[in-house]
């Protein structure tokens, strides 16, 4: 065992220079794109999946786009931006339950990595507002219109409130990204962390300090009431991260609503 209960879920090489969550980063690929393609195929002709998996699967999907996509994402958009949004679910939802296999650890549980899903999102959302709106109302969605009742006051909203909303609103849209980011490697980062320590103290040696056998029992109890938890917080951020998106997608696209 490491010296350290951190070492469990910190990244550290594997292959020469590839590192655990490089590798599992590719393996949460490949699970997430291989369920995709045999639902495509077997929904391509109409016929409905079959067996408790797969409509598993399909009512997952569903649920994304009739509670979260559609609500939040107005128009046509929200089935035009689905597959990204589906992908991105599935995709953080794989990575945070790796962390609940043995030996193996949640690539979000990695700051480097949530960074750089959230930059994705952040030029998806900001690309394809460019893309709909076009560049000058893309800048003005950030410029408020005030209006006032004399020359002063106008003048006033002018020169002062309206350039700092226009900053505050600039710093706003990054600031939505990096909480995308952290929220998600803070949680899975802190809940592996606490089971991790909590499962130390069940195999530490009591004759060097460590907890006897009644304590070893109440760790592992209390090792397994975290493992449902850490289970219900992978779905959970993997949920909260898709609805962000989607709010955050909405505002930009539409932001006259």
């Amino acid at each position: 065992m490491a010296h350290s209960p951190i070492d469990h879920v910190v990244d550290h090489a594997w292959i020469g220079p590839i590192t655990k969550y490089q590798v599992l980063l590719v393996v949460a690929a490949v699970v997430v794109a291989v369920p995709f393609v045999l639902l495509a195929r077997k929904v391509k002709d109409g016929t409905p999946p079959r067996g408790p998996l797969w409509n598993f699967f399909e009512s997952l999907l569903l649920y994304i786009r009739d509670e979260v996509v559609r609500p939040n994402i107005h128009g046509h958009d929200a089935d035009k931006f689905l597959p990204f949004l589906w992908t991105l679910f599935l995709f953080i939802l794989t990575c945070n339950l790796l962390g609940m296999v043995p030996f193996l650890g949640s690539p979000t549980a990695d700051i480097s990595v949530t960074i750089v899903l959230a930059a994705v999102v952040f030029l998806v959302i900001h690309v394809s507002a460019i893309i709909k709106n076009g560049v000058g109302p893309y800048v003005k969605s950030f410029i408020p219109h005030l209006e006032a009742d004399n020359l002063p006051m106008k003048l006033f909203l002018m020169v002062l409130i309206v350039p700092l909303i226009t900053v505050i609103e600039v710093m706003g849209a990054v600031i939505r990204g990096a909480v995308l980011a952290i929220r998600l490697f803070a949680n899975i980062f802190a809940g592996h962390v606490a089971l991790a320590v909590i499962v130390s103290f069940s195999v530490a040696d009591a004759t060097i300090g460590g907890m006897s056998a009644g304590g070893t029992v109440a760790a592992v109890v209390m090792g397994t009431a975290l493992s449902m938890l850490e289970l219900f917080v992978a779905f959970l951020q993997a949920f909260v991260f898709v609805l962000l998106t989607s709010i955050f997608l909405g505002m930009q696209l539409h932001p006259e609503h």
